[in-house]
């Protein structure tokens, strides 16, 4: 006996057909999804997954702007830390920064609530004080939040690699890498002709102020290094280290750097009697970091720029033939697009010539 065998009808076959464009999409798009997501452990080990593209992206502090900056990601950023949001290289390079809502700093605290009304597709966040907390709680609420802690030029490429991969462009990351590779090595076939015991003492004061310094895990003393300067805080651990005068003339630096960020009335502190034993001062072999915009002694891909300016400055005859204003445009032509001179850059590391009060 044979079954009847019933026709379709013109609105069943619709509807298969809709049923089978449906399914097709909905594996399509999860193999997408799939393809899309991508798992990546940040720089204290957490593993933080994420899906899709990033299109919304917040920073926390000035080093990760910097980097955001330098990867050409600036249209993604919808929220900034205040101390970014003010910064002049930011300024240049993303004028549309004034518009965006700050959502605090590393210093005085970031706001919660206005980070997740944002709805950013990622957060970038420091590793010290409340940033582990903080990543945490974002990503109970489901936002991808990574750490990144840039104190050293490796650091600083992990830094890039983390977020571009975040982002999706990993590729911008190693050209960065490669421009940052290619001035360090410059500095570094110079300074090797200088034999250990004749180069120099230095001694950085950090933007605390004057006996503030910069501890041997930190990047002022890879660039010091790295620019042929012994840093007479190398032994000491840890970040910014508070010391004592006599501390600082017992250590008798022959050449002393400040921080771009040192307030100026600390300058007079260099007038005091009881230091002008100490040769650097004796000497007046003090120098500023000169750049204007983004500070050079902060981390960041710009702070190789800081490292060719110290060992020139103190090497002046192994860089005779260096223009740091060529060198600056193009630096900042390879990474943001646009020459130094172009940004409003210009360079003052003078020291006493500058008003102390």
């Amino acid at each position: 006996m044979f079954k009847k065998i019933i026709p379709m009808t013109i609105s069943t076959m619709r509807m298969t057909g809709l049923l089978i464009v449906l399914a097709l999409i909905f594996l399509t798009s999860g193999n997408t999804m799939a393809e899309n997501r991508r798992t990546i452990t940040d720089m204290t080990g957490r593993q933080v997954t994420i899906s899709g593209e990033v299109n919304r992206i917040i920073p926390t502090f000035k080093p990760v702007t910097l980097c955001i900056l330098s990867l050409g990601l600036q249209n993604k950023i919808v929220g900034i830390d205040s101390h970014s949001k003010r910064d002049q290289l930011t300024r240049a390079v993303f004028p549309e920064v004034e518009k965006l809502k700050g959502v605090g700093s590393k210093s005085t605290g970031l706001n919660f609530e206005t980070i997740v009304s944002l709805k950013p597709d990622l957060v970038v966040l420091y590793a010290q004080k409340d940033g582990r907390v903080l990543a945490d709680r974002l990503a109970v609420m489901g936002i991808p939040a990574v750490i990144i802690l840039p104190e050293s030029f490796d650091s600083v490429k992990k830094s890039l690699e983390i977020i571009a991969r975040a982002a999706g462009n990993l590729e911008k990351a190693k050209q960065i890498e490669a421009v940052m590779d290619t001035m360090l090595d410059q500095v570094a076939a110079r300074i090797k002709t200088i034999p250990m015991a004749e180069r120099k003492t230095g001694y950085f004061a950090s933007p605390r102020g004057l006996f503030s310094t910069a501890t041997g895990n930190m990047l002022q003393d890879e660039i010091m290094g790295r620019a042929g300067i012994i840093n007479v805080a190398h032994d000491l651990n840890g970040y910014f280290q508070d010391i004592s005068p006599e501390q600082f003339i017992a250590w008798n630096p022959d050449i002393v750097i400040l921080s771009r960020n040192l307030g100026r009335q600390t300058l007079k502190r260099l007038n005091n009697p009881a230091l002008s034993q100490v040769r650097a001062i004796r000497t007046k072999a003090i120098y500023r970091f000169p750049c204007n915009l983004a500070p050079w002694d902060f981390p960041s891909p710009l702070s190789v720029l800081g490292t060719l300016w110290v060992a020139k400055t103190i090497y002046p005859g192994l860089f005779a033939d260096t223009d740091m204003n060529e060198q600056s445009n193009r630096f900042h032509q390879a990474l943001f697009g646009k020459s130094f001179q172009e940004m409003g850059g210009t360079f003052n590391d003078i020291v006493y010539e500058e008003p102390s009060h």
